[in-house]
C-alpha cells in the first residue's frame, strides 16, 4: 500500500462557498465534538493495583512512605508498559524508574487503608493508583532515544477456549474477576474485558456477538489454552475477518492456568507494541478518499484520524454527502497505519482505482 497514487473523484462540493458550507455545518460540528474525546487524559499513564505498605513512627508517615514506594514501582511498570525490552536496552541514557516516578500527576487510594501497631511503629497498608504526566514521560523517553507506544488497541473481548487436556471450566475461571464479572483492564495498551463463558471448541463471531454488544468490545480474541506434558501454552487468535494475519502469537510454557492467563494478557500487549512502535523519523504524504453513508460514520473516520499519533498535517480538502477528499502525512509503515486506524474503528483499504480509501469498520 506504500506510496500508491491518488486516483480520486472530482469533488462534488467544495468547502469554500458559504451556501455549501451551511449544508455541512451539522456534519462538521458533529465530527469536531466527537474528535474532542481524543484529547482526554490518556489512561495508559495510570498505573493501578499498586501495594502501599510501610512502617513508620506514625500513620501519616507510614502512609506517605508506602505511597512513595508504590509510585516507584508504578514508574517501573509504566516504562515496561510503554516500551519494548530491545528498545530500552538501546537507550542513549539509562532509563531510571526513580526519575520517572517524579513525573507524577496524582494518586487515588483504592478501598480502605489499614493501620496497625507493629514492632517499630505503625504499619499502613492499602492499594493505590498513580497517574503520571504523559507529556513529561514522553519527553523523558524522547530525550533518551527510546521508541514508545502510548496509543491503545481497540477493546478486545477475551474468549477462553480449552484445548488439549485443559478443562474448560477451570480455564474460564481464570478470567473471572470480583463479583463474577469478567476480568478487565482499561489502562493497558491492549485493553480487554474477559468473557465468563468457557468454550471447549473455537466459537465464531456470531456465537459471541451478544457478549460483544453487552461489553462494548470492538472484537473478540480467542485465548486457546492447551497442555504439552505438564506445562500450559496459550494460542491467541484475532477473530476479525479484516485482519491480514489473525494469529497473534503462542505463549508459554506456564506452570499453572493462572500464570497462563497473565501471560496471555502480556502477549496481547507485547504484540500491539511490536506492531505499533515507530522507529523511523521520516513521514509519508498521502491523498485518499473517505467514504461514508451518514454523519456518524464521517465523524468516526475523522475522530480516528485525529486520534492517531501516526497521522499529522491532516487536511480535509472537500466534503460531499457521501465522501471526503483528505490529505495527511503519516509516520511508520503502511501496515502500522492500517493497524492503528483499525483499532479506532476505521478501515484503510485499496480502492478500485488504485488509491487508498477509508471506511468505518464493518462497512461493506
Amino acid at each position: 500500500m506504500h506510496n500508491l497514487p491518488y486516483i480520486g473523484r472530482k469533488a462534488l462540493v467544495r468547502l469554500r462557498p458559504m451556501k455549501i458550507m451551511a449544508r455541512f455545518v451539522t456534519l462538521i460540528a458533529a465530527s469536531v465534538a466527537l474528535a474532542g474525546a481524543a484529547f482526554a487524559q490518556n489512561p495508559v499513564y495510570r498505573v493501578k493495583d499498586l501495594t502501599a505498605d510501610a512502617v513508620a513512627p506514625n500513620a501519616a508517615d507510614a502512609g506517605r512512605q508506602g505511597r512513595d514506594a508504590a509510585r516507584l514501582v508504578g514508574a517501573q511498570r509504566l516504562i515496561e508498559r510503554l516500551t519494548l525490552p530491545e528498545d530500552r536496552a538501546r537507550a542513549t541514557q539509562p532509563l531510571e524508574a526513580s526519575a520517572v516516578s517524579r513525573l507524577y500527576q496524582g494518586y487515588v487510594t483504592v478501598g480502605e487503608t489499614k493501620s496497625s501497631s507493629v514492632a517499630g511503629g505503625i504499619r499502613s497498608s492499602g492499594v493505590v493508583t498513580w497517574t503520571f504526566r504523559g507529556d513529561e514521560v514522553r519527553a523523558y523517553l524522547d530525550q533518551r532515544g527510546v521508541p514508545y507506544v502510548d496509543t491503545q488497541a481497540a477493546l478486545a473481548l477475551m474468549v477462553p477456549v480449552a484445548a488439549s487436556n485443559v478443562n474448560a471450566t477451570d480455564w474460564a475461571s481464570q478470567w473471572v474477576g470480583q463479583g463474577g464479572a469478567g476480568k478487565s483492564d482499561d489502562t493497558a495498551l491492549a485493553p480487554y474485558v474477559a468473557s465468563t463463558r468457557g468454550w471447549s471448541q473455537r466459537p465464531n463471531v456470531g456465537d459471541i456477538q451478544a457478549e460483544l454488544s453487552s461489553t462494548g468490545a470492538d472484537h473478540g480474541v480467542i485465548a486457546e489454552a492447551y497442555m504439552q506434558g505438564p506445562q500450559y501454552y496459550v494460542r491467541l487468535t484475532d477473530m476479525r475477518t479484516t485482519v491480514p494475519n489473525p494469529t497473534i502469537g503462542v505463549v508459554g510454557p506456564f506452570v499453572s492456568l493462572g500464570s497462563a492467563q497473565a501471560g496471555a494478557v502480556a502477549e496481547l500487549e507485547r504484540a500491539w507494541k511490536s506492531a505499533s512502535v515507530v522507529r523511523s523519523t521520516g513521514a509519508t504524504s498521502v491523498s485518499l478518499i473517505a467514504k461514508f453513508q451518514d454523519i456518524t460514520q464521517w465523524a468516526r473516520i475523522r475522530k480516528g484520524l485525529e486520534g492517531s499519533r501516526l497521522v499529522r498535517d491532516l487536511n480535509v480538502e472537500s466534503v460531499t454527502v457521501s465522501g471526503a477528499d483528505i490529505t495527511f502525512s503519516y509516520a511508520g509503515r503502511p501496515e502500522q497505519l492500517a493497524s492503528d486506524l483499525r483499532s479506532r474503528g476505521v478501515d484503510l483499504r485499496n480502492g478500485a482505482g488504485g488509491g487508498w480509501e477509508l471506511y468505518t469498520s464493518g462497512t461493506p
